[in-house]
């Protein structure tokens, strides 16, 4: 299969609030709040509804806000939400307060025939690489530039029969020269390989100018 190019916007753009809690206590906003990438599930009569994953195989937790989000996200895909539990329920469904919510760059698992040779991989600066449930998440830095680049999550298809599959970010400037470093969030699924009967771990190779000695990490299913 060819490396498809995926045009995205990395620094992640407030997504529009169209109604807020009026209830809402600014302080708190700014004091006691959690930061996590989760799914924008749907909009019901209450407002939005997320799911958010733990780390590793954690149940699924539904949220429940009061807010309605701008039309441009679509079911599915990962955001950046700043928010806090309105109640301290432990439950697989919580009510939150939602303080803001960011796009991010919010894909699936590719894969490529190329060599991975061939993968162009502009540096950034790991902050963390994790998982959640069928997803693996990014945070690092890039380097701004003022169009559109390529971020994705490419699987070598030599590899893809083998226990252990290859995968890598490709990340591709288009030509243009980065200027200062800023903060960029990531989530790709990747529950069709880590379905696969045959598969044992993921590892991903990166090019990092944080821990430029660690050639890649690896996920183990």
């Amino acid at each position: 299969m060819k490396l498809h190019h995926l045009a995205i916007s990395l620094i992640a753009a407030l997504l529009a609030l169209s109604s807020c809690d009026k209830d809402e206590d600014i302080d708190r906003a700014y004091t006691d709040y959690r930061y996590d990438i989760v799914t924008f599930l749907e909009q019901n009569a209450t407002g939005a509804v997320f799911e958010y994953l733990g780390h590793g195989d954690s149940a699924a937790v539904r949220l429940q806000s009061r807010v309605a989000l701008s039309e441009e996200v679509k079911a599915n895909q990962r955001v950046l939400l700043r928010y806090d539990f309105a109640d301290n329920t432990a439950s697989d469904h919580r009510n939150i307060n939602v303080y803001s919510c960011s796009g991010i760059v919010s894909d699936s698992l590719r894969q490529t025939g190329a060599s991975p040779d061939s993968l162009p991989m502009h540096e950034v600066k790991l902050r963390s690489l994790w998982r959640t449930g069928e997803y693996i998440n990014l945070h690092c830095q890039v380097e701004y530039i003022n169009t559109a680049r390529t971020l994705m999550l490419v699987a070598d298809g030599q590899t893809l029969s083998n226990d252990t599959v290859n995968c890598y970010l490709v990340h591709d400037l288009r030509g243009e020269r980065g200027t200062f470093w800023r903060d960029c969030y990531a989530s790709f699924n990747v529950g069709a390989l880590w379905k696969k009967p045959t598969f044992k771990v993921m590892r991903i190779f990166l090019n990092d100018k944080t821990y430029p000695n660690t050639e890649y990490y690896d996920f183990t299913k």
